[in-house]
């Protein structure tokens, strides 16, 4: 059997064929920290060994592990993400094959070929045993294949297109923008950046920040639910405990939005010559009007999904 991975900074996205060629789908949060939890005496897994240390899922505490950065690829927190998300699919653990990722700065080298050191790293840091503390069966990794972020989600659009077109694709995650320019039919990668300093960690940070002066102290996950409810005052409502904060808070999410929005924008302005636009990634709703109204392309050229954040795994999947 074989599942294909997203493995990104804020969420784990997997996909795979279920009973009767059925496609399924799950995004699960990447919130770790060290030590384990205590038993609740429910059958969910939650606590995890790897390497001699213990870990457990925890999306509430503030003092989870910090998943943005680019070694967050090859860490133990990374392996056991992958695991529990596994484990989240309903899968009767067993031997699988798995698709994974990496960001274009790490899937490349400094000439833009192929950095088979990195693609081996992730491979043997995904390969570590990982067991839990129910001590029940988990799943083996055999066969792992590593492709680039951004250019598989463009396959479908791609593959109508003429060859004398190109679509640029750009993908903002929690961690890592990465951006491709890709030729008709897949026949040429015209060109690749990556940048593994911006991604929406841009804003959680200075969000955790701001909730900190309205003396609500917040994980990763828990900041970025406050940048998806921007706009749901009951949210901040519920989750702040000093009210006169909460214009602070929000005032902060829009400050730093613009900030990201200009990052991207200059790092677009290297491509040139595409004819079709793609926007995906967990920070897409953040970005993909400032796109939009930058690269100026066709209306019916420009391509942003309602889960942008399924688009790398759901082209993951499709290419197989």
């Amino acid at each position: 059997m074989k599942i294909y991975v997203d493995d990104g900074s804020t969420s784990i996205k997997v996909k795979w064929d279920g009973e009767e060629g059925v496609e399924k789908k799950i995004a699960v949060p990447t919130a770790f920290k060290r030590g384990w939890k205590a038993d609740f005496g429910n059958s969910n897994i939650v606590n995890y060994d790897i390497d001699g240390e213990k870990y457990s899922f925890d999306r509430h505490d503030s003092t989870a592990l910090n998943t943005n950065n680019i070694e967050w690829q090859y860490s133990a927190a990374n392996t056991i993400a992958v695991h529990h998300a596994l484990l989240k699919t309903g899968i009767e653990p067993k031997t699988i094959d798995i698709v994974v990722t990496l960001p274009l700065s790490e899937y490349y080298d400094t000439n833009k070929q192929v950095n088979k050191e990195n693609v081996q790293r992730k491979k043997s840091s995904l390969m570590r045993r990982v067991s839990n503390s129910k001590e029940t069966q988990m799943f083996k990794l055999d066969a792992i294949t590593v492709r680039p972020e951004s250019i598989p989600a463009g396959f479908e659009i791609l593959s109508e297109m003429d060859i004398n077109q190109s679509l640029l694709i750009v993908d903002i995650g929690g961690t890592t923008l990465d951006i491709s320019q890709i030729s008709g039919q897949m026949t040429d990668v015209i060109n690749i950046y990556g940048d593994p300093h911006t991604g929406v960690s841009l804003i959680t940070e200075e969000v955790k920040n701001a909730l900190i002066e309205a003396k609500t102290y917040a994980s990763n996950h828990m900041a970025d639910l406050f940048i998806i409810n921007r706009k749901n005052p009951d949210f901040f409502d519920k989750n702040i405990n000093n009210p006169a904060k909460i214009q602070r808070v929000k005032e902060t999410i829009e400050s730093a939005n613009r900030r990201l929005n200009e990052r991207v924008i200059d790092a677009i302005r290297q491509f040139k010559g595409y004819s079709h636009v793609m926007v995906i990634g967990g920070g897409s709703e953040l970005i993909s009007q400032a796109i939009k109204d930058f690269c100026n392309v066709r209306h019916d050229r420009f391509f942003v999904s309602s889960h942008p954040q399924f688009d790398l795994v759901n082209g993951l999947f499709t290419m197989g």
